[in-house]
């Protein structure tokens, strides 16, 4: 029994987690409350940052982002996920870079040149395949400010 005292401790310690952790999804994020910049640009270097979804139920996942000036975005496949049926119910978003914490509102973006921009960094950013970007058939969705 000693032996899988670790793994328990592990597992219990993950489950307690209210900040996303790897794969697996979180609750409220926490940190320091913060006026969104005028260029997100500068916050490109940081490839994976927090997305709190469903305010009234706090749903938060590790994303990527692509920050093009003044606009940030999220993007996920055609078909979705849990956190994009969230934004059905409520567009306002939360989002956290390092300590930082941003309040926010999902709009979808249709706009087939902002698209193309938006894929264009992910390729630039992530190394995503240029020929078969998905996030040009994806869902993107530009966080402005609320």
């Amino acid at each position: 029994m000693p032996r899988y005292l670790p793994l328990a401790f592990l597992l219990l310690l993950f489950a307690g987690c209210a900040e996303p952790f790897i794969v697996f999804s979180g609750d409220a994020l926490t940190g320091t409350l913060t006026p969104p910049p005028g260029d997100w640009s500068a916050l490109n270097e940081v490839d994976v940052v927090q997305l709190e979804t469903r305010p009234s139920d706090p749903y938060s996942v590790n994303i990527w982002t692509a920050g093009i000036g003044p606009n940030i975005y999220v993007a996920t496949s055609e078909g979705g996920t849990r956190w994009t049926e969230h934004l059905a119910a409520s567009r306002d978003v939360r989002l956290k870079i390092n300590d930082a914490v941003y309040e926010l509102e999902a709009v979808a973006v249709t706009d087939l040149q902002e698209r193309a921009l938006v894929a264009a960094e992910y390729v630039r950013k992530y190394d995503v395949d240029e020929d078969d970007n998905w996030v040009l058939d994806g869902q993107i969705f530009r966080l402005d400010r609320r």
